[in-house]
């Protein structure tokens, strides 16, 4: 899975004079005027995390329990320039753990859990609590009804999660795909762009910061 990262080649964003006027300067204050690009698309990003928006504005995908708890801000206060000279800058992320982190949510993934990975990785359900949301949805797709009086009806969501544990859910749940409990099962992570750059934003900032180095003094 590629890494999501920002390449920055500004001879292609400029028109032929902006071009000449970039050529002229020293490597030197071309890879500041790089550096500078680089970190102001880098504030866009983050803000747009923030806002839990993907780069063409649309929302991030929910999450699958429903919480509403921000998502990524972690990426995105780590995000960096990573390479730098006087004609090209990549913004990312330095550390491979967190680049490869950064790219499963920007492509997404699918993940096959199993009960013993979950004892592994400390995530055993709690069996008296509450069941989840996503039983309650898997209970309803399986055909699970509720009596009502001397009739049968589809419950909702609300009174799964507020009348039945987490471990009477499981076993109903089980009983009602068959007997057997699954052992492993697929979770899917969805697609949420944490690193990305709208072209036309990225020209713009580009021209911005070029004319703000020529008119600098010298």
């Amino acid at each position: 899975m590629a890494t999501p990262t920002v390449d920055f080649d500004v001879r292609g964003m400029l028109d032929a004079q902006q071009t000449l006027d970039l050529l002229a300067m020293k490597a030197g204050k071309r890879r500041r005027l790089l550096n500078t690009v680089s970190k102001r698309v880098r504030t866009q990003n983050r803000k747009r995390i923030r806002a839990q928006r993907n780069v063409d504005g649309s929302a991030y995908a929910g999450r699958k329990n429903g919480g509403n708890r921000k998502m990524l801000s972690g990426l995105g206060k780590t995000m960096q320039v990573i390479s730098l000279s006087a004609d090209e800058a990549v913004l990312g992320w330095s550390s491979r753990l967190v680049a490869g982190i950064a790219a499963e949510h920007q492509y997404g993934r699918t993940e096959t859990m199993s009960a013993a990975r979950m004892r592994r990785l400390g995530k055993t359900p709690d069996y008296n609590g509450p069941a989840s949301k996503q039983q309650a949805r898997a209970l309803l797709k399986a055909g699970y009804q509720i009596r009502n009086g001397k009739r049968w009806k589809r419950p909702s969501l609300g009174w799964i999660q507020e009348n039945l544990t987490n471990g009477r859910a499981g076993l109903i749940l089980a009983k009602l795909e068959g007997g057997r409990k699954k052992q492993r099962w697929q979770i899917e992570l969805p697609a949420r762009q944490v690193l990305g750059a709208d072209a036309e934003d990225v020209r713009e900032i580009t021209r911005t910061v070029l004319q703000q180095t020529l008119n600098a003094p010298r």
